[in-house]
């Protein structure tokens, strides 16, 4: 059915300029011409087959034609990766104390890693589940050995009662965790199951707002350390919705601040 000018035509228009799929364009045409004129099957198989390439067109290095590239990525076969067993997880974020669960108490943290791509750095991020607090600090690689060292630099100045519980996503650059209990003896390390973010919500919010001073993608912007604890300042002393309009600060310390 492709062969007729017409329906080629707006099988093409629809596919590359409103980003239609085959099944959507040919249940349209249908539905506006109360019969089936053509099939999506059809017009996948006539993506693949080139038949809706000009005269002469090759495929691509991928082994695809070009009008392919308008399908979406469900479109796609694509072998699933096996997930890696990470031979360093220990206790998963099941095991967590409920009080960590519940915000109930200051000294249980989420970790994570923000990447700078103009300056080639890692921040640590560090936030406290139930006042938000937040620390930071400078990696220069995503080496274990090197991540574990700034979390510990990180906490080793609180006092005990404010390291309970850290939770961490699988990455490899947690995986020399034991590091981290052995010079903090009152913390204990948790993990999230695998492609959880949300597990970790409190720092991954966290991580968005310091996007706002290390974007993400190579964008020149002056980097320090001394910037950077500027910037963790600015977002410990910023009041919060879910902190009744308190600041991250105000709650961990346990003190009121005028800050208006």
């Amino acid at each position: 059915m492709l062969k007729e000018g017409w329906v080629r035509e707006t099988v093409v228009r629809l596919l590359t300029e409103q980003q239609w799929s085959p099944e959507e364009i040919s249940q349209r045409i249908k539905l506006e011409q109360g019969q089936g004129v053509v099939s999506y099957t059809t017009i996948y198989r006539a993506l693949h087959s080139g038949l809706m390439e000009g005269k002469g067109t090759k495929k691509n290095r991928h082994g695809r034609y070009p009008m392919e590239k308008h399908l979406r990525r469900k479109g796609w076969k694509s072998r699933k990766k096996a997930q890696k067993k990470r031979y360093f997880i220990h206790q998963t974020i099941e095991e967590r104390p409920e009080a960590a669960n519940r915000r109930s108490e200051i000294g249980h943290w989420e970790g994570d890693l923000v990447y700078s791509s103009f300056h080639k750095l890692y921040v640590v991020t560090l936030a406290d589940r139930k006042s938000r607090f937040l620390l930071t600090g400078v990696s220069y690689s995503r080496k274990a050995e090197e991540v574990v060292e700034v979390i510990c630099r990180l906490l080793r100045g609180l006092p005990e009662e404010y390291v309970r519980s850290l939770t961490l996503d699988r990455g490899t650059e947690f995986a020399e965790h034991r590091q981290i209990t052995k010079a903090l003896p009152s913390l204990q390390v948790y993990f999230t199951h695998p492609m959880s973010p949300w597990e970790r919500g409190t720092n991954e919010n966290l991580n968005g707002l310091l996007r706002q001073y290390i974007p993400k993608h190579t964008y020149k912007v002056p980097f320090s350390a001394e910037l950077l604890a500027e910037f963790t300042d600015k977002l410990n002393h910023r009041p919060r919705k879910c902190l009744n309009w308190y600041s991250p600060f105000e709650v961990f310390s346990r003190s009121l601040l005028h800050l208006t």
